[in-house]
């Protein structure tokens, strides 16, 4: 199944409220693309604080406060300013929400009141009552993985910006290695263009200067099963092994990439191209879907269907209490299929 894209509406409209300076009076910012949303909290707090952080305009919570200090914080008018700022950290709107309501409700117009999910994350069910009117209240921003066309330009113009170039290919492949996120692209493309000796960074670059996602690993093993690579295969369970990645997560992602295996192979026979595989299989990148219908062009529809039921039937044996082995033996038995 694709993974749910991010909604970016409310990113966009914070953004146009950041330039044209017309900050609401309450943001819940939440998501994994930690980079994107510390920026956009680092604008808004310049935005309302023009003359700094320090003043008494500015209450920072790096937990929760009482809801009655809360209450007070807001209330504060501001001191030769027009506003204050109120930032709150892993606020539980699960738990808490109920409690929170009256005051967002009454908010005055001179505060800005900026929740940000960190380690708590952000839950709100919009079919219960609380929750649609959190979203009327507040501006609700998720900050999520970028799409590819974007996170391509910002990749290729940090390199730029510094003086490198860097070609698609090897821009996409850097993304997969960094799960996309731009939090950690940044500092590999900062470790690239301090480290990297030409002015081109090539793929020989990558490998040898960034660190990958540890499910970069367990893509590579999925990927050397399809390609009936068991050798390869083998080495890098080993290498999961000593990780000590969860039987249960390899068997996952082993059944996920038998399942897009068969979508290829019908694919081809349907005359159907990368853009439909990708929608369809959940695949983020190119070079991914172009290496499935490599494997599958080596196999025939009823090995695919063989290789996924026997992947099913493992996590079957799993989900009933089994270890590790249960992923060895499937290596084995997909090697003698």
């Amino acid at each position: 199944m694709a993974k749910k894209k991010t909604d970016n509406s409310g990113y966009a409209a914070l953004r146009a409220a950041i330039s044209s300076g017309k900050i609401g009076r309450c943001y819940v910012f939440h998501g994994e693309e930690r980079y994107l949303l510390e920026r956009s909290a680092a604008d808004v707090r310049r935005a309302i604080l023009p003359d700094g952080e320090d003043g008494f305009n500015c209450r920072r919570y790096s937990s929760p406060p009482g809801i009655d200090e809360l209450r007070d914080a807001v209330d504060t008018l501001p001191f030769f300013a027009e506003r204050t700022l109120v930032e709150v950290s892993d606020f539980d709107f699960s738990s808490g929400l109920d409690d929170l309501l009256p005051i967002l409700r009454e908010l005055p117009e001179h505060v800005c009141l900026l929740f940000i999910c960190d380690t708590v994350a952000f839950k709100a069910d919009k079919r219960q009552a609380a929750a649609k009117e959190l979203f009327k209240l507040a501006e609700v921003v998720e900050f999520g993985l970028q799409e590819q066309a974007e996170l391509t330009k910002w990749i290729r113009r940090h390199f730029k910006d510094a003086g490198r170039q860097i070609s698609p290919a090897d821009t996409e492949y850097l993304a997969f290695l960094t799960g996309g996120l731009m939090s950690n692209l940044i500092n590999e493309i900062e470790k690239l263009t301090a480290h990297a000796s030409g002015e081109t960074v090539t793929r020989a670059d990558i490998d040898a200067l960034v660190t990958p996602t540890p499910d970069v690993e367990l893509y590579k093993f999925t990927d050397a099963v399809a390609a009936r690579d068991f050798r390869t295969a083998a080495s890098i369970l080993d290498e999961l092994i000593a990780m000590r990645e969860v039987p249960h997560r390899i068997s996952y992602a082993l059944t996920s990439k038998m399942r897009s295996l068969l979508l290829a192979r019908l694919y081809l026979d349907g005359k159907r191209g990368t853009a439909d595989l990708m929608s369809v299989a959940g695949v983020k990148y190119e070079f991914q879907a172009r290496n499935l219908f490599a494997a599958a062009r080596k196999l025939e529809v009823r090995e695919c269907k063989n290789a996924l039921r026997l992947c099913c039937e493992i996590a079957l044996r799993l989900n009933d209490g089994g270890g590790m082995e249960g992923v060895v033996e499937l290596l084995a038995r997909l090697a003698a299929a």
